[in-house]
């Protein structure tokens, strides 16, 4: 026996579970189903049977799986038509393949077609593989062998097609592009998020799942602005395109901030990026957003919680490096820049196997105080408190000061202080949401000549660390100074 230390190290020890009213609606394009909202959904074949495939399906089953969540389906209209991006000709026969428009994509998909055996096109013999996600499942010798007969199209289900001219393929052959889901216009997604504020429905959290110019971005934070106003505080996780097959990393950042750079929402952490992230549908590994795990993660965790802290990740699913550990895609510790354009990116840890979200960042305006993505969900929990205790004082008669200045009376703005105080206390300070909170109600609004009074609530939240500074130096003598310089 050789002697050693052997450590075990455990997972899942956290407890870490979605709160018990956490509910996730997610707002995307599906292949099938009713528009606007569902019923609330916890099982993914549940999803299947009703939206079939598309961007809402998996986003919800990979809720559903990896979180446990309750989902609130949206299905949103998809004028946008689903489209193909470049072709990769790697046919050494005689045949001309072509994309064939006519067919269009469901999902986002990285086609892969290898020719097990060749021949001549429409004569039979010619078989093949199939792959959706790029390669990374799908083409080994014990995955399905399919055969294109007589046929001189090539179909593959929910990926479109390919049209072959005449001539011959050889064995080992390859083709290969990849495609995007139909999508919504800002108009869809607007009609949406009006069935989403108007569903008595409970939800917590918001993931739109499709990719958003300025303009459809400016249609959400309307959209969760008027949910404010509606009395329903919410924000929402969301995202930009993901970068093209080849594009730089200082083109694709470039081109966000050419697309972004005039736009902002407070109540918007917009994702950048891509990421390979497996399907709890059909176990493969979809190049999708960050988004997709974000968004559940959001709804998984308590308000408070900066998405960045290790605790949370890393994200159960997701890659942004390939087999052997390189970086395939945007990596914020390896490439900054997203994260200080404000955009929420993903990051490895040197040492550290997974990925995590870089920083939880809200798309706010430059100087904003909603930084991140937690400031605003507590500030949502403080609107919400003071509205739910506030309302039933509407409309109730008030003493008034007997000096002729219409102002309320001391003692019982001290009672209203003092309830509303122990609400938000409770709900902030004593889950330890918040440092503290302090809500004030105006003294010297003449509220018996216009029937309006003003308050306001101000949170002192939990500080965040970015930042922890510290020195290393060899010493000569264990009573050495305390502070290193040099």
């Amino acid at each position: 026996m050789t002697p050693s230390v052997e450590i075990e190290v455990l997972d899942n020890q956290l407890d870490i579970r979605a709160p018990q009213d956490a509910v996730l609606a997610v707002a995307a394009t599906a292949s099938s189903g009713p528009l606007g909202v569902s019923a609330p959904v916890t099982q993914t074949q549940a999803l299947v049977d009703t939206y079939v495939s598309g961007p809402l399906v998996e986003a919800c089953a990979y809720a559903i799986e990896r979180f446990g969540l309750t989902v609130l389906p949206v299905l949103t209209d998809s004028s946008v038509a689903g489209g193909y991006g470049t072709l990769t000709d790697g046919i050494t026969g005689t045949s001309e393949p072509t994309l064939d428009a006519t067919a269009e994509p469901i999902d986002e998909y990285e086609v892969v077609i290898r020719f097990k055996s060749g021949g001549t096109i429409g004569t039979t013999g010619i078989t093949y593989w199939r792959s959706y996600d790029g390669g990374r499942t799908g083409l080994k010798s014990t995955d399905p062998v399919y055969a294109l007969g007589t046929a001189t199209k090539l179909t593959v289900p929910g990926g479109g097609a390919i049209d072959f001219g005449a001539g011959t393929i050889i064995a080992n052959d390859q083709l290969s592009y990849p495609t995007t889901a139909p999508g919504f216009s800002a108009a869809e997604l607007g009609a949406a998020l009006t069935s989403l504020r108007l569903t008595q429905a409970r939800w917590t959290s918001l993931l739109v799942y499709g990719d958003l110019d300025a303009t459809k971005l400016s249609t959400l934070d309307a959209g969760l602005e008027a949910m404010h106003t509606a009395g329903r505080e919410r924000r929402a996780v969301a995202h930009a395109r993901k970068p093209t097959p080849g594009e730089s990393e200082a083109t694709y950042l470039s081109a966000m901030i050419t697309a972004f750079g005039a736009s902002a929402s407070r109540r918007v952490a917009l994702c950048a990026g891509g990421a390979k992230i497996d399907s709890s549908i059909s176990r493969r590994r979809y190049r999708r957003s960050p988004a997709l795990a974000v968004g559940a993660l959001a709804a998984a965790v308590s308000e408070e919680i900066d998405l960045a802290e290790l605790a949370y990740g890393p994200l159960p699913g997701v890659a942004i490096a390939d087999g052997n550990g390189n970086p395939d895609e945007h990596d914020e510790r390896i490439n900054p820049g997203l994260d200080d354009q404000r955009f929420l990116s993903l990051r490895s840890w040197e040492g550290r196997a997974g990925v995590w979200v870089n920083n939880p960042r809200l798309f706010a305006p430059v100087g904003s105080d909603f930084l991140y993505l937690q400031y605003g969900r507590i500030v949502d929990v403080a609107c919400t408190v003071a509205r739910t205790e506030l309302e039933p004082i509407l409309n109730r008669g008030v003493l008034v000061r007997t000096d002729g200045s219409g102002r309320i009376d001391p003692a019982l703005a001290l009672a209203i202080e003092g309830q509303i105080n122990a609400r938000l206390g409770s709900a902030l300070v004593g889950n330890r949401k918040a440092t503290a909170v302090v809500f004030t109600l105006s003294r010297t609004d003449d509220v018996l000549r216009t029937g309006a009074i003003g308050w306001q609530v101000r949170v002192i939240p939990l500080a965040y660390l970015k930042k922890l500074n510290g020195k290393v130096a060899l010493v000569a003598s264990a009573n050495a100074p305390a502070t290193v310089t040099g």
